[in-house]
This record gives C-alpha cells, structure tokens and sequence, in this order.
C-alpha cells in the first residue's frame, strides 16, 4: 500500500501504452458521433414541433369557440323580441292612428333612384370597320 502514492520507477513500463492517434482515426470518430447525434437530434425536434401543433390548433379551437359565443351573443341581441322589449322598457310602443302626409311639392328634377333601374345608355352609331378587314376584302378581291 505504500507504493500507490509514489511514481512509478523509469524504467517500469505503463500498464497500457496510448499510440499517436492518427487523423484518420479522429475524423471517423467525429463522423460516428455526428451520426450517432443527428437521429437524436431529429426526434427532438420533430417532437418540439408536434407539441408546437398542438398547441396552435388548442389555441384555434379556443378562438373559434369564442368567435361562435360573440355570434350568439350577437344573435340575441338583433332579436326582435329582445328589441321590442327593450323598446317598451325606455317608454316606446306602437302607434295609436298612422298619420299619412300628402305633398304638392314636385320630387328633384334628376330622379335619385339607384342606376340599376334607369335605362341602359343608348345604342351608338356604327362602329366603323376595322383597317385590317378592308385590308383582307382589298387581297380577296379574285376570290
């Protein structure tokens, strides 16, 4: 035991010898190692991404959902009986007599109807023949 804190004589040779490694040697070690990591690698990120999709479409779900509730909401809201309800809440309600109003006043000259309903522009002239057709009637003459 009292020999394992000391150096080992010179001329006593290593249990095991460590050769120069050459550069071969390293670089199909460095190619191994990348190749053993790149599948690891691969999974990872594949798995990263996976958890990423499932996350968004948690998320669009979440969004159609809260976009379907506000067009409910919106639903209830536009009903008529809602409105009429509140409409006699505030005081409103149906009329008793229609009064009906009668004008001598002429309507604006240009009627303010929507140009769907006037007519169409009216037909122009003749469209003179095209330059080319004169042209190829001028060539055919012998036909």
């Amino acid at each position: 035991m009292a020999a394992m804190n000391r150096p080992l004589p010179r001329g006593v040779p290593a249990p095991f010898r460590l050769g120069s490694l050459n550069g071969w040697v390293i670089a199909a070690l460095a190619v191994f190692g990348i190749g053993a990591a790149l599948p690891v690698l691969q999974n990872s990120t594949a798995t990263t991404r996976g958890f990423d999709v499932q996350r968004l479409q948690a998320d669009e779900n979440r969004i159609t959902s809260d976009i379907r509730l506000t067009e409910s909401e919106v639903a209830g809201l536009a009903s008529l009986a809602r409105i009429e309800t509140r409409a006699r809440d505030i005081g409103l309600g149906p009329g008793d007599v229609p009064y009906f109003i009668t004008t001598t006043e002429p309507g604006p000259s240009p009627a303010k109807i929507p140009s769907e309903y006037l007519p169409g522009p009216a037909p122009k002239g003749a469209v003179p023949e095209p330059w080319w057709r004169s042209l190829l009637s001028w060539v055919s003459l012998g036909k």
